[in-house]
């Protein structure tokens, strides 16, 4: 996961006026060979920061995808991020976060 990327999340998850984060998670051959193992440690952090946040992720892969989908899925939802499959479930379930605030 490029440094980049890890800081705009965290920038973004101290930011009070931000509510929901949405992220996808691409794997893949030409992708992170472990992207969860690098997200899930910010997305814990964050979330133990501010209890009111909801991060959601859109995890882009297929079950023969080198990463294991699996276990990619499992690390990020044990950070405390809801994991969708799709990127339309994801969009949705964050959108209706925003509509009707934070989950928990």
């Amino acid at each position: 996961m490029p440094f980049l990327r890890l800081s705009r999340l965290a920038s973004e998850a101290a930011d009070a006026a931000v509510g929901v984060i949405l992220l996808d998670v691409v794997l893949g051959h030409a992708a992170h060979h472990d992207p969860a193992a690098e997200v899930a440690p910010v997305v814990a952090s964050a979330l133990a920061m501010r209890s009111e946040l909801t991060v959601v992720v859109s995890l882009i892969a297929s079950r023969r995808d080198p990463q294991d989908l699996n276990r990619q899925a499992s690390m990020l939802h044990r950070a405390g991020a809801y994991v969708f499959t799709s990127n339309a479930h994801a969009a949705r379930f964050a959108t209706s976060i925003v509509a009707r605030g934070p989950v928990g």
